[in-house]
């Protein structure tokens, strides 16, 4: 839902949301995102195509019956970006590490301490495997690299919540460490100042 010197217009919840609607934004637009599977009127309409969906969130909005998408503000949109970020960044670094683990199984070598180390690089530096193996241990560097990233992922996110109260009381919780607590308050829309609601968090 977009207003401008009092016209409004409206759209559901859709893929590129988060983008339109900054467009939006930047132009002036008071936005307004409406719930695609809480719009009964239009999931349940004979007739379907744009004007006709256009029409009815015109007339749930008259009648304060439009069902929103809570749109989170910029900083959190940011926020939950490098959350996303990082969790891929995680994926990937586990998925490397796994994957020296499964070679070395498979050559039926171990090792009691991490693999990770300095000594335990130096230990999988010297081991004595075939060509294709050997490549496998070479993804060692992008590991170390990733992780970098990673740190600094998390530099940046222990600054937010070092910085943020809520997420504070949330890590006074019995199992919630700073990053959950980071998570959680991004995901929910909890910020300093933000207003209650009832309406799901919205794209971002």
């Amino acid at each position: 839902m977009f207003r401008r010197a009092r016209r409004w217009r409206s759209r559901p919840h859709s893929a590129g949301a988060r983008w339109l609607n900054e467009l939006l934004q930047d132009h002036g637009f008071d936005a307004r995102m409406a719930h695609p599977l809480q719009c009964k009127a239009i999931a349940s309409a004979q007739l379907k195509n744009d004007k006709v969906d256009a029409a009815t969130l015109a007339r749930l909005l008259r009648s304060n019956l439009l069902p929103e998408v809570w749109i989170a503000p910029q900083p959190i949109r940011e926020q939950r970006a490098l959350l996303r970020h990082r969790a891929q960044l995680v994926r990937l670094h586990t998925l490397l590490r796994n994957r020296i683990h499964a070679m070395l199984a498979h050559h039926g070598c171990d090792r009691a301490s991490s693999c990770w180390s300095a000594p335990g690089q130096a230990w999988l530096a010297a081991l004595p495997l075939p060509a294709a193996s050997r490549r496998v241990v070479t993804v060692l560097e992008t590991i170390d690299t990733l992780q970098q990233v990673i740190d600094r992922a998390d530099a940046t996110l222990a600054q937010v919540a070092k910085a943020d109260a809520r997420v504070k009381v949330l890590h006074r919780l019995p199992g919630v460490g700073p990053l959950t607590a980071v998570i959680t308050s991004r995901r929910s829309g909890i910020s300093p100042g933000s207003p209650r609601r009832a309406r799901p968090p919205g794209p971002g």
